[in-house]
């Protein structure tokens, strides 16, 4: 199949004449001027005009000696004779936006509001936020990496432990069914939509213009394929099953006046064996440990620490605490300074 070439265009910089055909006007037809390459550019959708006859025989090449453009055919410049050899070919455009004819007006000099700003002075104010910003992230991490020695008193000790009770019991969950664990029952089952897919749905297709860099250009037609998203459906089964589940929880807290110790349930059914409905057992454990310290200024802060360095601190002792530029107190530092 034959190639079909099209007109690129080009306006006369010297007489103002808009829309010369790049390949049939190598000079203005209005004042002589010779084209420009730099200034070519693609005509509206639509509105190409045909180089019927035209063999492509390669880009143009720009004179070294006076700058004109000529066919890639031609040994020696149409305009100072100038040979071909050492010449560089003119340089192609992008299928960019057709520009508008130029018109003209009156020299009017525009001034901007100092308040608006321009292309020049945005860059400038972009590189002042941008420091500015490095300037506050520097400023927290100082703060919060510096740290300054407190002398504090510990004011009080507490302690909490939680014991879990469990029960085993029946509970009504819902799963894909091909995740469903084998001991489920009562299973009821829906359809619900678990996802989606992409399917095709036709092509998306555009013409695509080439600068052939010899006052010509060429379409081709560039289609990629077009998705939609479409849900995808699954079985949902709702069933029992059979679980150990936090029942409640039993605690105990205190002072320093009082020894930590582990609260002592009472099971409603633990006379029952193993996993029989109904049946409760021992679940999860937690403990904490805690110091109170106020300075000499009059702050405070708490902090949780390891039962053995909670149990080596005293009540009314006096400690050096490191504390953060934030404020917030670095509690490691009461265990190595113990």
């Amino acid at each position: 199949m034959a190639e079909h070439y099209y007109e690129m265009l080009w306006d006369c910089s010297q007489c103002a004449t808009h829309r010369l055909l790049g390949k049939a006007h190598r000079h203005c037809p209005m004042c002589g001027a010779a084209q420009d390459p730099g200034k070519r550019y693609f005509p509206e959708e639509g509105k190409e005009v045909e180089a019927v006859g035209h063999q492509y025989v390669g880009a143009d090449w720009r004179c070294s000696y006076c700058e004109a453009p000529n066919a890639a055919a031609a040994a020696f410049c149409v305009e100072c004779g100038g040979p071909k050899e050492g010449a560089k070919t003119v340089q192609s455009v992008s299928d960019a936006p057709t520009p508008a004819p130029a018109q003209s007006v009156p020299d009017i000099k525009q001034t901007t509001p100092p308040s608006m700003g321009n292309k020049s002075s945005g860059v400038p104010w972009l590189k002042i936020v941008l420091a500015l910003a490095l300037v506050a992230i520097a400023l927290l991490a100082t703060l919060f990496l510096r740290k300054h020695d407190e002398q504090v008193q510990i004011t009080e000790k507490t302690w909490s432990r939680e014991v879990d009770v469990e029960q085993f019991t029946a509970v009504r969950t819902s799963d894909w069914c091909n995740a469903m664990p084998a001991n489920a029952y009562q299973v009821s089952r829906s359809r619900e939509q678990r996802g989606t897919r992409q399917v095709a749905d036709g092509q998306d297709c555009r013409e695509v213009r080439t600068d052939m860099a010899d006052g010509t250009f060429t379409k081709r037609r560039e289609c990629t394929p077009r998705y939609r998203d479409e849900p995808v459906f699954d079985d949902k089964c709702s069933y029992r099953i059979n679980r150990w589940q936090v029942l409640r929880t039993a605690r105990s807290d205190g002072a320093a006046d009082l020894a930590p110790s582990w609260p002592t349930p009472v099971f409603g059914n633990n006379a029952l064996p193993g996993e029989v409905l109904g049946a409760e057992r021992l679940g999860s454990r937690r403990e904490s440990y805690r110091v109170q310290l106020t300075s000499t200024q009059g702050h405070t802060w708490q902090c949780g620490l390891p039962f053995a360095d909670w149990s080596a601190l005293q009540e009314q002792q006096r400690l050096t605490l490191k504390v953060r530029g934030t404020g917030g107190a670095d509690c490691d530092s009461l265990v190595a300074k113990r």
